[in-house]
């Protein structure tokens, strides 16, 4: 496992997050939400265990809203500067997608994956193995 730091854009919000050696890259989301939430073509994520995530400085605020399983999401981000920590899916179970862009390293990740692949704009070239929605277990 390495351990990893992130930080939200204001520094009001700080974690460590451990990710398992080989997984340090970035899942590409096209989801319409991630789009919406984060005003970009896509997000860039890691799924991992809760319990890998740990916030050391601030508390994040949460927003919930329904994802396409019809299962709550909750969105986890700073209150002061809005970006987007980790969302916790009901669907995932003990999972979380945490947002790899913000970690330290998170600039020398490549992509690994790409999800919800059949809502990816028409202009954004394919990165890596796309999956239409999630990957399989």
């Amino acid at each position: 496992m390495a351990t990893h730091n992130g930080r939200c854009h204001c520094g009001q919000i700080e974690w460590t997050v451990k990710l398992p050696e080989g997984t340090e890259s970035h899942i590409l989301c096209h989801c319409d939400t991630c789009k919406q939430l984060g005003g970009g073509a896509y997000s860039l994520n890691q799924i991992v265990p809760q319990e890998n995530l740990k916030i050391t400085k601030g508390s994040p605020k949460t927003y919930t809203y329904y994802g396409a399983s019809g299962k709550p999401v909750h969105c986890n981000f700073c209150p002061n500067c809005t970006s987007h920590i980790y969302h916790h899916q009901a669907v995932m179970g003990p999972k979380i997608v945490v947002r790899t862009i913000l970690l330290d390293s998170g600039k020398s990740f490549k992509p690994s994956a790409e999800i919800f692949g059949k809502a990816r704009l028409p202009w954004v070239a394919e990165a890596a193995t796309t999956f239409d929605t999630l990957p399989p277990e």
